[in-house]
């Protein structure tokens, strides 16, 4: 299997103005032209209708050669030939397609082109020339040595064996490309970049000697040189640097997800040769731009919102533009199965499609949603008419509490400035439905069900008495403990939990603690702990029960106690707790935890199964360590499940035919085949499939992961497979019988997670902790 390396996934999604595009393109350089631009707009509309603006370039996907996977590069020959390298099974391969990728010639096994000795070396990071050069690196597959070999198979069919070891510093070589003089220059890791003459193999120049490179590009006799601080640009004749291309450097750094090394097989900014001699176009997760070195300005050619470009799962590999004026960009689309990720998505100039979207359609989401992002970079290819825009209520960066949000929310509403379609997940949705200000989907819910079936257990209660039905989760998660046998049938609620882990109090130390959400620190466990004991707190009224309040308070208290060592100890050396409350998400998946048991850290684990990539590395500790089983987390209520992204249309929804035309696409099949890894499908026809649970690669594989030992400090290392088709049926049936929404209110969690963080570290007392929080929800209640 070929290596490569994943640090982060670029993840952000520029808010960029949807221009008017023309065949001659349109502007989006300083921030002042465009605001004055937008300026001028609405004051034209206000005083008279002007004609629609025809021109924008809509994307398809194009057909990929057989058993293609993840895409490693792409170029288009001089010919005009479009050539792809990919994984296939174990192998490299390249194929050409001379018609855009309508058809494929037979691929070519970069192995036996190079004549690379396959019995001992696996091929990594091939780069592609549009000559028809391409170069490669091996490395020796058993893993025993850190030996490469660098192989050059030139536009003739000959291979040379490149000499390198002696040329590279890092001895590792992360990205290469080719100048138009027939150069390679290699991205020496971390150290420099190196131009190399392939005719002799001797050194040309170096640049950005000691900088880190995060991605660079020979465009013409320009190079250009990404850090992971700004922008450099040398001119490729004679090596020196550039004046600043002062327009390009301020937009390309505008955003500091462009200067990240993400990967080493994808990268946050890729670019191509432009239209015109000295210009160049580059793509991002905003979109696609151009830009020329004799101009000033950076000109937006396709708006990544409107299409693919702007969804979190998708990485960029490579880029192109065909004489057609086509663009062909080569992605990684971590929504795809494992091994199968790779797409190249091509924009095609459609002058009779209108430049804006008639319609904006507007969700709400009290946080940022990067679901909603896949969703709407699927929705809007589905339906180029309609421009989706996601309004998020606490961005992190105003200060503003959920409570300053909601009423916010509540006043948009009400002055009929709200959203069209609402996420009500952490908002108090019954207030919500109780006040008039959610329509009936039922009708919407209803069709679904005919067309695929919606599980009937996860719909039922959010039906009203007269059939009416006002919100409905889109996916859902399983509340699981996993641990020792003995003890997971013990903590069959959350006073037996209590008691069960207090018993081995003088068993815990500095290094383990009883449980893993307490990983995160007193507030992020009261919040995470909250999942199967919050549907008890609420009276019919919305108020809280004081004496489950308080008994919530008191159990969770007794097991942090009980670990209470081990807290400090890891504040104490850490500065902090193990987890930042921001990462809260990843604590509450019980899979995050499965290193924790095995290494000895935790007693058990609880959290939410959220994905049958979750299940695969549940499954495989318990094939790893045998003694350890899972079974269904019940609290102070039973039969829980997680309602994830649930999903409301405002009552005063000013695009209502459209609102509903995202919602009910939500629940289809290809709805519901986004975000696969933030819930199960509430979509029978998805949620029963066999594709659907077929986690990790062709042979079940997903990685391995590994880790010290709590007690022994030795590295414990574990193969993360596919569960076994008993267990999935397991897991799958059980989806099917929870009953009990654990709606996480976030005005109820606050107030419980501020008062008890106080209750837990001793500063109030139990019935103080109770009081305040009830106190805190009544407030919110009567305002």
């Amino acid at each position: 299997m070929a290596r490569h390396h994943r640090w982060k996934q670029g993840t952000a999604l520029t808010a960029a103005m949807v221009l008017a595009l023309t065949p001659g393109l349109a502007g989006c350089g300083n921030k002042e032209k465009a605001d004055n631009t937008k300026k001028e707009n609405t004051d034209t509309k206000d005083t008279q209708k002007e004609e629609k603006t025809m021109g924008r370039y809509l994307e398809e996907d194009v057909a990929l050669p057989e058993d293609c996977g993840d895409i490693q590069d792409m170029t288009l020959l001089e010919d005009g030939t479009l050539r792809i390298c990919y994984y296939k099974g174990d192998g490299v391969f390249y194929s050409d397609s001379s018609d855009g990728g309508k058809s494929w010639k037979e691929a070519v096994d970069l192995s036996e082109a190079v004549q690379a000795d396959t019995s001992k070396y696996g091929l990594s990071y091939p780069k592609l020339g549009a000559k028809g050069e391409i170069f490669v690196s091996a490395y020796d597959a058993s893993g025993e040595t850190e030996e490469h070999k660098y192989y050059y198979l030139a536009p003739d069919g000959s291979v040379k064996e490149l000499e390198l070891s002696q040329i590279l510093a890092s001895g590792y070589v992360s990205e290469a490309r080719f100048t138009d003089k027939g150069n390679l220059i290699i991205n020496d890791f971390s150290t420099a970049l190196v131009e190399i003459n392939l005719l002799d193999g001797s050194i040309v120049r170096k640049y950005e000697e000691g900088n880190n490179i995060t991605c660079f590009a020979p465009i013409g006799n320009y190079l250009v040189a990404v850090t992971n601080s700004t922008i450099h640009y040398y001119d490729l004749e004679t090596g020196e640097p550039l004046e600043d291309a002062a327009a390009l450097t301020e937009q390309l750094t505008e955003d500091e997800s462009n200067l990240e090394l993400i990967s080493t097989s994808s990268y946050p900014l890729v670019f191509s040769k432009g239209d015109e001699e000295d210009s160049l176009f580059y793509a991002e997760d905003g979109g696609v731009y151009r830009y020329s070195f004799k101009g000033s300005v950076v000109e937006e050619i396709i708006d990544g919102n409107l299409n693919s470009l702007s969804s979190p799962d998708i990485s960029l590999v490579a880029m192109n533009r065909d004489q057609d004026g086509n663009i062909y960009v080569a992605v990684q689309d971590s929504a795809a199965d494992m091994g199968h990720m790779g797409r190249v998505l091509k924009y095609t100039y459609s002058p009779d499609t209108p430049a804006e979207p008639d319609t904006e359609l507007t969700v709400y989401s009290l946080l940022d949603n990067s679901y909603i992002r896949q969703v709407a970079a699927i929705f809007q290819k589905k339906y180029p008419d309609i421009y989706l825009s996601l309004e998020v209520g606490m961005t992190g960066e105003d200060g503003m509490t959920t409570t300053d949000a909601l009423k916010t929310l509540n006043t948009e509403i009400m002055a009929g400035n709200g959203p069209d379609v609402m996420i009500l997940d952490g908002i108090p949705e019954d207030t919500y439905i109780e006040k008039g200000m959610l329509a009936d989907i039922s009708s919407i819910l209803d069709k679904a069900e005919k067309e695929d079936g919606i599980l009937d257990n996860i719909r039922e209660p959010y039906k009203e008495e007269d059939g009416s039905q006002y919100v409905m989760p889109l996916r859902f998660s399983i509340p699981l403990i996993q641990g020792n046998k003995e003890d997971v049938e013990k903590a069959g609620d959350i006073v037996s939990m209590a008691d069960m882990l207090e018993s081995y109090q003088d068993e815990y130390t500095e290094m383990n603690m009883p449980i893993s959400l307490m990983g995160v620190g007193p507030e992020g466990f009261l919040r995470a702990f909250a999942d199967v004991n919050a549907p008890a707190w609420q009276k019919e009224d919305g108020s809280l029960n004081e004496d489950a309040v308080m008994e919530y308070l008191e159990q969770a208290g007794r097991i942090y106690a009980a670990g209470k060592e081990s807290m400090d100890y890891i504040k104490e050396m850490a500065g902090g707790y193990v987890y930042s409350l921001s990462e809260l998400p990843l604590v509450s998946n019980v899979s995050a935890s499965v290193m924790s048991l095995l290494s000895g850290y935790v007693k058990m684990a609880a959290g939410r199964l959220a994905s049958p990539e979750d299940l695969a590395n549940m499954y495989s500790v318990e094939q790893k360590m045998g003694d350890i089983t899972h079974s269904l987390w019940n609290g102070q209520a039973q039969n829980c499940f997680i309602p994830v992204q649930t999903v409301g249309i405002s009552a005063k929804a000013e695009q209502k035919e459209a609102a509903e035309k995202l919602v009910e696409f939500l629940f289809t099949k290809e709805g519901q085949e986004i975000g696969r890894n933030s819930g199960f499908p509430v979509n029978e026809a998805v949620y029963d499939s066999e594709e659907y649970w077929a986690a990790g690669d062709d042979q079940g594989c997903l990685g391995t992961t590994g880790a010290g030992n709590a007690n022994t400090g030795e590295y414990v290392e574990m193969d993360i497979v596919r569960a076994d088709e008993e267990t999935t049926k397991e897991i799958q049936e059980l989806g099917k019988t929870l009953t009990t929404p654990s709606r996480g209110n976030e005005i109820i969690l606050n107030a419980i997670a501020e008062n008890g963080t106080r209750y837990l570290n001793g500063e109030i007392s139990l019935e103080e902790a109770a009081k305040g929080a009830i106190q805190q929800v009544n407030l919110y209640l009567t305002e």
